[in-house]
């Protein structure tokens, strides 16, 4: 008995200030990891521009539209590239939001919130894309010329306000990501303004359909790379000193 209680006297219990330590060094290690999620976003967004849809406003066109809509590639795109890509992005936000936010940064909360908002909207689009529009086009390839009212229709005034609105919201973050990041002093202002550049120019493109947006995804790539190697395991260990300041001066007063 008296060797029991003498044991557990000696084991080693850690203090609130001690765990808090440890759960702030695993959260960044964590966060740095997740960075990565990045430049595979901008390479899912890369490979999305290797084709684009002919313009459908054009009557001429709609036969070639509901063509490339219908065939099986343009669903796999959507699922793989566009849907799947967002959510890896998300997850590489969601890192850079935890890694500037134990630097103290008030603003990242602004940028990821901006952010995922947008994303979630957007998602929506990309969703009807991936099964409205095959749907339409398998219907006008059998004959039923009324699709294109329906593409019309779909393609509309309530999506085209949901992707502006989307786009707003997301460029509004990558600019508070950009200022997050250029108030750090672990992650190069440069690549924040690149990055945070990269993502409106992408979208421009893509709505245009020009070479625009995979140079700009080669930029998106290329500037998160830099961001993702510039969290160095002795920059994150600062920022966790840094970040953990203000809690354990509380839990000591």
């Amino acid at each position: 008995m008296t060797s029991t209680t003498t044991t557990r006297r000696t084991t080693p219990v850690r203090s609130q200030k001690e765990v808090i330590s440890v759960s702030q060094t695993t959260l960044n290690k964590y966060s740095r990891v997740g960075l990565w999620a990045l430049p595979i976003y901008g390479l899912a967004n890369l490979v999305g521009t290797l084709s684009s849809q002919p313009d459908y406003h054009k009557a001429a066109n709609f036969p070639a539209y509901a063509r490339y809509i219908h065939a099986p590639s343009f669903l796999a795109s959507h699922l793989g590239l566009s849907l799947l890509g967002t959510g890896i992005g998300l997850l590489g936000f969601t890192a850079l939001f935890v890694y500037l936010a134990m630097l103290g940064s008030g603003v990242s909360v602004a940028a990821f919130v901006s952010t995922i908002i947008g994303s979630v909207f957007m998602a929506a689009v990309f969703g009807v894309a991936a099964f409205a529009q095959p749907a339409i086009g398998k219907a006008f390839l059998a004959g039923h010329r009324d699709a294109i009212a329906l593409n019309s229709s779909v393609c509309g005034t309530a999506l085209n306000l949901t992707v502006a609105g989307s786009l707003l919201l997301y460029f509004a973050g990558a600019l508070l990501f950009a200022i997050a990041i250029s108030r750090s002093r672990s992650l190069p202002r440069n690549a924040g303004i690149l990055f945070a550049a990269a993502i409106p120019l992408f979208a421009i493109g893509s709505i245009t359909g020009t070479v625009l947006a995979s140079v700009d995804a080669l930029l998106e790539i290329g500037s998160a790379i830099w961001i993702a190697r510039s969290a160095s395991p002795a920059g994150s260990s600062t920022a966790v000193t840094s970040g953990q300041e203000p809690a354990l001066a509380a839990l000591d007063a």
